[in-house]
């Protein structure tokens, strides 16, 4: 979850209400607001390469974290580092995609990381 402020409206994740606290409770906004880290991104920095991986399956958190996140950053970002959402709508907390997916999905990661790290091929 990266909006903590609004975290709580969306899928089951209400039911962390008593653990994190919500924005709607004067007491816990500020605090929330502290620490989230989608209200914590600003303007003109140089963030490093980011790949947020999501997906439509995950019940867990939202995939509206990491789209939301990823168009922040994108937004506020003064460096060339790609920030960019590896996304598949079948994707969740579960490994509920098939194996060869999965693969895919990792090899992909592998392959950010290496080029980020400008390891050689």
């Amino acid at each position: 979850m990266l909006d903590m402020l609004r975290y709580h409206l969306f899928d089951n994740a209400n039911v962390w209400r008593e653990e994190f606290g919500t924005a709607e409770d004067p007491d816990d906004f500020e605090a929330l607001r502290r620490y989230s880290p989608y209200h914590q991104v600003r303007d003109g920095v140089a963030y490093p390469a980011t790949m947020f991986v999501s997906g439509d399956a995950d019940r867990n958190c939202n995939p509206l974290h990491a789209r939301k996140m990823t168009a922040r950053l994108q937004a506020a970002n003064a460096s060339q580092h790609p920030i960019f959402l590896d996304y598949s709508k079948f994707r969740g907390h579960s490994p509920v995609l098939p194996l060869s997916e999965r693969i895919e999905a990792l090899t992909d990661r592998m392959a950010f990381l290496c080029d980020q790290l400008q390891l050689p091929m």
